[in-house]
């Protein structure tokens, strides 16, 4: 179901050689965001709820929403997609070999059935995201994008951290919050001083583990800025829960790197914040 259609009056189909596409995929629904690459602005952003989330990762309820949205069979610059329900590993650069990756993943990880595992350079925190894909959706997605680049949520959610932390003289804690998933990440001075992504079932889980990381690197919960982006449809109810705990909530926005259409309010730049930074990864 199309929940979210978003588009710029300046969005011209005949100039789709001129965007780059972002493609999110989870089993909260697929989401998709325009970047007018030659005036550096986004213009469009479209989520499509799934009716049965059950199988998304096959890569059925994908090629069902293609074939419904217009934005989807155009011919774009260039594609990237972004997994949000992968699991991924992160190891500095310096102990990186790519012929080891697998080892490197199940050192935490079940390699997951029909799956393939990728990974993603950290320029900014000089590391590297390793994760897994279903072939079913890779197969899919590389059908439709034969050139698409594939990444996990955490490289655009640390790339943008450190690359903001240049000017925090003290860590500030960013907070990515997903249906099933929270990653919790610290950074100062354009350091990565921590990153985590933890599973939970209530919100009292998200709260017990930000204040615990905040505890850890002894940072006060009343001081500490805490930038929040929820992709959650209760985001309104889950702000209000997490304002009882931490005194300094701000919400995580996308890199100024870009500018944005005056179509996106305050909660869509929140709530979608790690997929318009995905462009950032390219």
């Amino acid at each position: 179901m199309l929940e979210l259609n978003l588009l710029d009056e300046t969005f011209d189909r005949n100039q789709s050689h001129n965007y780059h596409l972002s493609i999110q995929t989870s089993s909260n629904g697929i989401s998709i965001c325009v970047l007018d690459t030659v005036r550096n602005k986004y213009i469009g952003l479209r989520h499509h709820r799934l009716a049965d989330s059950l199988d998304w990762n096959d890569g059925s309820l994908l090629k069902n929403i293609v074939e419904s949205d217009d934005l989807l069979k155009l011919s774009y610059k260039s594609v990237s997609n972004l997994l949000v329900e992968a699991e991924n590993t992160i190891v500095p650069l310096a102990f990186f070999e790519d012929a080891k990756k697998e080892a490197v993943f199940q050192l935490n990880h079940q390699i997951p059935p029909s799956a393939k595992i990728i990974s993603n350079t950290l320029t900014q925190a000089a590391a590297i995201n390793i994760f897994s894909s279903s072939n079913g959706l890779s197969k899919t997605l590389n059908t439709l994008f034969p050139k698409i680049k594939t990444f996990q949520r955490a490289t655009p959610f640390i790339e943008q951290m450190v690359h903001e932390s240049a000017k925090w003289a003290r860590p500030k804690c960013y907070v990515l919050i997903n249906n099933h998933s929270v990653d919790i990440g610290l950074a100062q001075l354009k350091k990565l001083e921590f990153y985590n992504s933890f599973d939970y079932k209530e919100n009292s889980d998200i709260v017990y583990f930000i204040l615990s990381v905040l505890e850890q690197f002894k940072l006060s919960a009343m001081y500490t800025d805490v930038y929040v982006s929820v992709d959650k449809e209760n985001h309104h109810e889950l702000f209000d829960f997490l304002n009882n705990y931490l005194n300094m909530i701000r919400f995580i926005r996308p890199s100024e790197l870009f500018t944005y259409s005056y179509i996106f309010d305050e909660l869509q730049l929140t709530r979608f914040a790690n997929l318009f930074n995905l462009a950032l990864c390219e």
